[in-house]
């Protein structure tokens, strides 16, 4: 087995989003953010404008009939409206990553379940659930950052 594969690159990925997440939060928290929004703008974009079959290619290796009937059935009649849906949603993820408190949160849900569900798709995949401990660090260390209020207008004595 070659050293650099599916497993290596997404378990280091993981490895050092997670250092980054839990030693320097913000920085993660940019990188995991932009990751997105690469994902969208610089992969799933640049493949919907020029081979968006490779999307229905995608679900023939999926490990559930389910995911394998929904890539050649529904996926393949509407490739280009589900491809345009896919990139919206990593680029709301991204943004919302990158905002702080409940938007940054629910960037990071939205990114969990988005890992959580292309699980599935095949052996490549399989690691993608590792990215989710590097969320999950960065929503404990949100949650421990105080948040700083806005001064009275007009002060109380």
């Amino acid at each position: 087995m070659n050293i650099i594969n599916p497993f290596t690159v997404v378990g280091s990925f993981a490895l050092l989003l997670a250092g980054l997440a839990y030693f320097n939060p913000r920085l993660g928290q940019k990188v995991t953010g932009v990751f997105f929004l690469l994902m969208a703008l610089g992969v799933n974009l640049p493949i919907l404008l020029t081979n968006p079959d490779l999307y229905v290619q995608m679900g023939n290796g999926a490990f559930l009939p389910l995911y394998r009937w929904f890539f050649s059935t529904i996926l393949a009649t509407y490739t280009i409206p589900l491809g345009f849906a896919l990139i919206v949603f990593e680029i709301t993820t991204g943004i919302l990553i990158l905002f702080r408190g409940k938007a940054m949160l629910t960037g990071l849900l939205m990114a969990s379940v988005f890992c959580i569900f292309v699980t599935p798709l095949g052996i490549e995949e399989i690691t993608a659930p590792l990215l989710i401990i590097s969320f999950a660090i960065l929503a404990l260390k949100n949650q421990r950052t105080p948040t700083t209020q806005a001064s009275p207008v007009i002060p109380t004595t």
